[in-house]
């Protein structure tokens, strides 16, 4: 299977850009693929600690026999024991193709799609309030919810699943992924993995749309980057990775 990416990392129109990404396009010189989008918060410290050293634990576990399911949840809980007195937060998405799937693994609002001819198919959960197991989660450990944020004290945060974010602990957040698996076909087209930048900005047929007009993945990212920061004003860190997809009948990654 033959794939082609390209990586937009921009500011937008924050202060900085909290935003942390890995990609690696031969991951341990076996021809897997690996990536990852860390959106921080309140810092990038967290961000940028999840994007330097997650895949080299998961690496390390897959390498030990774990299966990738094992190895996402380990690298996880281990991410998040590392930052558990971090006040920094970060969301996580990352992703792991071998042998013609898509492994997925989550926690907080930044998303994976694959996008294929006629279909979308969102591979990640996002963890807000809205989602209503998650506001259930939140309410019985003892969390305020207002709006769109989970509250404690005098503050709040949007995401109910992070690592990092040590204050909002203690009402219900936390570092446990959704995972996901996923058979590519021959109608996929691209894997478009985003924080929520793009995502705030974007459904996923938006998304969908253009990536079937621009059918290499440095237009698509353009495309991307231009449709949110200047069409529609976006105001948030904006980092995405387009992964095309190529031949996905006849080769085996």
């Amino acid at each position: 299977m033959e794939f082609k990416s390209v990586i937009i990392s921009e500011k937008g129109r924050r202060e900085a850009l909290e935003d942390s990404y890995f990609l690696d396009m031969n991951f341990a010189n076996r021809g897997w693929i690996f990536g990852g989008i860390y959106d921080g918060h309140n810092g990038s410290f967290a961000a940028e600690y999840a994007s330097e050293n997650l895949h080299l634990t998961f690496l390390k576990e897959l390498l030990s026999g774990f299966t990738v399911e094992k190895a996402f949840s380990f690298s996880y809980q281990q991410i998040s024991t590392k930052l558990k007195n971090e006040k920094s937060g970060t969301t996580a998405v990352n992703f792991f193709i071998r042998d013609g799937e898509v492994f997925t693994a989550n926690i907080g609002d930044s998303r994976a799609i694959v996008i294929g001819e006629n279909k979308v198919n969102q591979l990640t959960i996002d963890h807000r309030v809205n989602n209503p197991e998650e506001r259930e989660r939140i309410k019985k450990s003892g969390g305020r919810i207002l709006g769109s944020y989970v509250i404690r004290g005098f503050s709040g945060v949007m995401n109910t699943r992070v690592f990092g974010d040590q204050y909002f602990r203690p009402v219900g957040v936390i570092s446990i992924p959704f995972l996901n698996r996923y058979k590519i076909s021959k109608e996929d087209l691209f894997l478009i993995v985003g924080c929520d930048g793009l995502f705030d900005f974007m459904e996923n047929e938006e998304v969908a749309i253009l990536a079937r007009e621009y059918p290499e993945p440095d237009q698509l990212a353009k495309a991307l980057k231009k449709e949110v920061l200047i069409n529609r004003n976006g105001t948030d860190n904006l980092t995405i990775i387009t992964l095309k997809i190529k031949n996905c009948q006849t080769c085996h990654v």
